[in-house]
């Protein structure tokens, strides 16, 4: 097991995440999408079906790449960043004050947000350059060393969503 496997694991359970709250609460991400005027949210119901496909993509994205990792999935996982990346920009230059990441308790879009979120695309583009194992073939050696690699992945996961929420 590797540092660069745990950090990919770690954006994506992020993206899990994510795409689970945009399911769950699509109204603030259709809000960014409408106040940055994307011209296929122009309309409340399309801007939220926008959101909604943007979970289900992260969330399949997410599970993809913890369950079966590979070059296609954490390139798709960094393209997937560089595009919420760039959305993070246009937010933090129209001044909005949700970047819609997390539904309801979404922080707003902050140079540390996009930092994050590059360094996520970097994450999955080095693992996507030389390999990462799903996390059913990653977990080996002694239960200690199982043990504090899960503690390092779940905290990393937690503190990047404290990060990116209002709490951060």
């Amino acid at each position: 097991m590797t540092v660069l496997a745990g950090a990919f694991w770690v954006i994506c359970l992020v993206l899990v995440a994510a795409g689970a709250t945009k399911l769950l609460d699509p109204a603030a991400l259709a809000g960014v999408l409408g106040q940055l005027r994307v011209p296929l949210a122009a309309k409340e119901r399309s801007a939220r079906n926008i959101a909604r496909l943007i979970g289900w993509v992260e969330l399949l994205l997410g599970f993809g790449g913890l369950v079966a990792a590979g070059t296609v999935l954490a390139v798709a996982i960094a393209a997937v960043y560089v595009g919420f990346s760039v959305l993070l920009i246009a937010a933090r230059r129209a001044s909005l004050t949700s970047c819609g990441c997390f539904g309801s308790r979404s922080g707003p879009p902050s140079r540390l947000h996009v930092a994050i979120n590059l360094g996520s695309a970097c994450v999955a583009a080095t693992a996507a350059a030389f390999g990462v194992p799903a996390v059913a073939d990653g977990f080996s050696g002694t239960l200690m060393t199982n043990a504090v690699l899960l503690v390092c992945v779940l905290l990393g996961t937690i503190g990047i969503l404290f990060l990116e929420t209002k709490h951060g």
